[in-house]
């Protein structure tokens, strides 16, 4: 007889069918591109030392590192770029996170739970779109964390240095990868404390500590180089990150982000909005356009519900044998989510708040065996009804945000226009292309393989930091500027700016081309600039 699939197999992939629909539908997000192009000359990277002739990219961001271009290297130089040969490592790389978080809770809580939390963070709508897109960049920081903790959790067995070490040494790479990472090997290093203070005191001594902090800054080791050299750039958040935002608004967020409404309208438009609409072409997509009709407007999963009843029951988890595994999770999440509060640029957005997972589905998974244990065959059968409709609602809001990118197709940020216009701009020649607005200079760049001359001055422009390196673009011979349509801006007003610029040397804006998406909305408008005489000459 044929071996049966093991429980966390199955459900890991559960979760790549559940992420397999997203990979083609949404466009590149520029977030994603950045961190591929570093190696690119069409791209600058905030520190890319030379060593013996040759430019090694570090960081892309002050917070950003460039773990992922380093990883995505041989993938870019020998296959075609698209967005499914992009993020189908990504999702795999999350679903190995998938079988990790059913491991962690197998061992510490026991099969019951392993089964019913990781069935929840599979299907969950707000993990898998991120997952699949990578939006953030959060996979690999789930990856490592769990990693690591797995890897420490044989250390408590075994005594192994080797896996302390290697445990810390993952950790580091994921604070070179993103330095937010900061967040979770706090609240690991809390929860630890708060549940198992003895453990920690018996497993405690300098050397282990010592070779931790070792292997943790070899790990990290591009961005403290980066840091001494910029004399700790990364920590100075309010130049690096979002703008300000109030607690309220993270709050907000944060319950966006649990009950899997966060990218309604980010990734994809709202199906009841008015806007152009395609047709499902295929089977699969017929029935997922069907189905969402016959859901109506669900945005929304019971992920929330499922969190603020295992919260109310810490005081009864207390006197349980789950207490350290609750108090862990608890923890956990109260001193990650804490730093993202009092931080004034963060917190605010969906790829900050998922940092906070798997935490959320472990204290759910140990509320839930508990109850079982609790109230024997009755409990587990009410509490396996209750764990079916949540899972079951989780698919059907993904089936919401599916049916949405195949009807009404990606929001400005994700564009599908982004290609058509690549390929537009590959027709001109050798060109200077500016882009004008932010969200797609990098995607250009990747798309071409470093090939194209593209220039982003999005930054300059809202800023009005450099007023005359924009006029020296604007009487530059060849250069074709690209901007996104007024309704889609990211930078409101860059636009104008430019065209305003523009006018009062003289020049006047020539479209070239208006590019649309695939559902025929307008997105970027390519244009350049010439002299008011040679324009006027050209129209009689």
């Amino acid at each position: 007889m044929p071996k049966r699939i093991s429980p966390a197999l199955g459900i890991a992939l559960l979760f790549v069918l559940c992420g397999l629909p997203f990979l083609r539908l949404a466009g590149l997000h520029v977030d994603a591109s950045s961190e591929l192009t570093c190696f690119y000359s069409c791209s600058g990277p905030v520190f890319r030392p030379s060593v013996f002739g040759y430019d090694v990219p570090l960081m892309v961001l002050p917070y950003l590192g460039a773990f992922k271009g380093w990883l995505y290297q041989p993938l870019l130089s020998s296959l075609e770029i698209t967005a499914f040969v992009l993020r189908l490592p990504l999702l795999l790389a999350a679903a190995a996170s998938v079988w990790m978080f059913f491991a962690l809770l197998e061992r510490t809580v026991g099969r019951g739970a392993a089964i019913a939390g990781t069935l929840l963070l599979a299907t969950d709508a707000s993990f898998v779109i991120s997952s699949a897109l990578d939006f953030g960049p959060i996979v690999f920081l789930h990856f490592f964390l769990l990693a690591g903790v797995l890897l420490l959790l044989r250390f408590d067995r075994t005594r192994s240095p080797r896996c302390l070490a290697l445990a810390f040494f993952l950790f580091g790479l994921a604070l070179w990868h993103k330095a937010l990472f900061i967040w979770m090997l706090a609240g690991l290093v809390a929860a630890a404390l708060a549940a198992c203070p003895r453990r920690v005191h018996v497993l405690f001594s300098l050397r282990r500590f010592a070779l931790a902090v070792a292997f943790l800054c070899l790990g990290a080791a591009p961005l403290l180089v980066y840091n001494l050299a910029s004399r700790g750039a990364t920590l100075r958040t309010g130049d690096v990150m979002s703008a300000s935002s109030s607690l309220r608004l993270k709050l907000w967020e944060l319950k966006d982000t649990l009950d899997g409404s966060a990218m309604m309208d980010h990734l994809t438009e709202y199906p009841w909005k008015p806007g152009p609409s395609r047709a499902p072409s295929g089977l699969p997509a017929r029935i997922s356009v069907r189905l969402r009709s016959a859901m109506g407007r669900l945005q929304s999963n019971w992920m929330l519900f499922g969190l603020l009843a295992s919260v109310c029951l810490l005081p009864w988890l207390w006197f349980t044998p789950a207490r350290r595994a609750a108090v862990f999770a608890i923890v956990y999440l109260v001193t990650a989510w804490t730093q993202m509060a009092a931080l004034p640029n963060t917190g605010a957005a969906v790829h900050h708040a998922i940092l906070l997972w798997p935490f959320p589905h472990f204290l759910m998974a140990v509320a839930g065996a508990q109850l079982a244990r609790r109230f024997g065959r009755a409990g587990t059968r009410s509490l396996t009804a209750v764990l079916v409709l949540m899972a079951g609602c989780n698919v059907l809001l993904l089936n919401q945000y599916a049916a949405g990118l195949v009807t009404r197709g990606p929001t400005a940020v994700f564009t599908d226009a982004i290609y058509p216009l690549y390929d537009f701009l590959g027709g001109l020649g050798r060109r200077h292309f500016v882009a004008v607005d932010w969200g797609y200079g990098d995607t250009l760049c990747l798309l071409s393989d470093g090939e194209m001359d593209v220039e982003d001055i999005s930054f300059t422009l809202r800023l009005q930091s450099d007023p005359e390196a924009v006029r020296a673009l604007v009487s530059k011979p060849r250069t074709v500027f690209i901007g996104r349509v007024r309704a889609d801006e990211q930078f409101p007003g860059v636009h104008a700016l430019l065209t305003r610029t523009a006018e009062e040397m003289g020049y006047s804006r020539q479209v070239l081309q208006v590019i649309e998406d695939r559902n025929r909305r307008p997105r970027f408008e390519v244009m350049r600039y010439a002299p008011r005489v040679e324009v006027e000459g050209q129209s009689r």
